[in-house]
């Protein structure tokens, strides 16, 4: 199984979530019907051959070899997100999702939210055009109405691309932007908090992001060296991290006020309960809620 790059992150991601779908019902944190359908062929053989149990252990055992805490990371965050996701639409009226550099997440079709809400999905225009097009001509229909907008994040503003109608009184909007701040460079990061910023008081952001001592001391993390030469031999890096003992000024600089924040071991936690004690790695990578004052 090949390392999967920064540049092909929405793949390997996918191949994570299509990994925990294959999971016994009983272990299964969460369901993602579509997750398999934008895999290539190399990884497809991976994600057949983890619909069996056995096999399915093995290949978990061996990612977490390979990239500790990777998977189990991956399905607690995204746990954690769907069951922030549901809570704000229901307990404060979202109705209006955008999520930002989607990539393949389909969390706008597996959830199900019963409430009438507007879904918008923002990313680069060519990997926006190849979920389009794998959806429509897949055997799994999903009957959500999505918004699509592309736009070139390192080039073009935000404000010229996506209509004013967003920002109407009437919507309670939530955005996600998950797996994405890391591979920015700070500027660009910047400008999509400036961006959020604009939005009414109330709008909440859902986003992951990495602790900055990463960047530069990576070996203070278990697994986070072997992950940042690998990222390194591919000519892709982490470019961008926030002090967590910071978070609270560096959102407030934009406005914004922290809800929660916490890294892997402790979604982990939430996620897995006891066995998550023995779950390592990818502890520098956190989720955080905030909304806008």
């Amino acid at each position: 199984m090949k390392m999967v790059t920064a540049s092909k992150a929405a793949a390997y991601l996918a191949l994570l979530r299509a990994i925990a779908t294959n999971l016994p019902s009983k272990e299964r944190k969460f369901t993602d019907p579509y997750a398999k359908l934008f895999l290539p062929p190399s990884l497809k053989l991976v994600e057949r051959l983890s619909r069996i149990h056995l096999i399915n252990r093995f290949i978990s055992w061996y990612i977490d070899q390979r990239w500790t805490g990777a998977l189990t990371s991956c399905i607690a965050r995204t746990r954690l997100i769907d069951v922030m996701t549901e809570n704000l639409v229901k307990d404060e009226g979202v109705n209006q999702l955008i999520i930002f550099g989607a990539g393949y997440d389909c969390r706008v079709h597996r959830l199900k939210l019963k409430e009438r809400i507007m879904f918008v999905e923002v990313d680069d225009p060519v990997k926006q055009q190849l979920k389009r097009k794998t959806l429509e001509t897949s055997p799994i229909k999903p009957d959500t109405q999505v918004n699509y907008l592309s736009v070139d994040f390192h080039t073009q503003k935000l404000e010229d691309i996506l209509p004013e109608l967003f920002l109407n009184t009437y919507y309670k909007t939530l955005f996600i932007w998950e797996g994405v701040t890391n591979y920015f460079t700070a500027p660009i990061a910047d400008k999509i908090f400036q961006y959020f910023k604009n939005f009414p008081p109330g709008t909440f952001i859902i986003f992951t992001y990495v602790d900055e001592k990463v960047l530069s001391e990576p070996e203070l993390f278990t697994g986070a060296a072997n992950v940042a030469k690998l990222l390194k031999n591919n000519n892709e890096f982490l470019n961008f991290g926030i002090d967590p003992a910071k978070i609270n000024d560096f959102l407030a600089g934009y406005n914004m006020k922290l809800i929660y924040d916490d890294n892997a071991t402790v979604y982990r936690e939430t996620c897995f309960g006891p066995q998550a004690a023995k779950m390592k790695g990818y502890e520098y990578y956190r989720v955080a809620l905030a909304v806008v004052q």
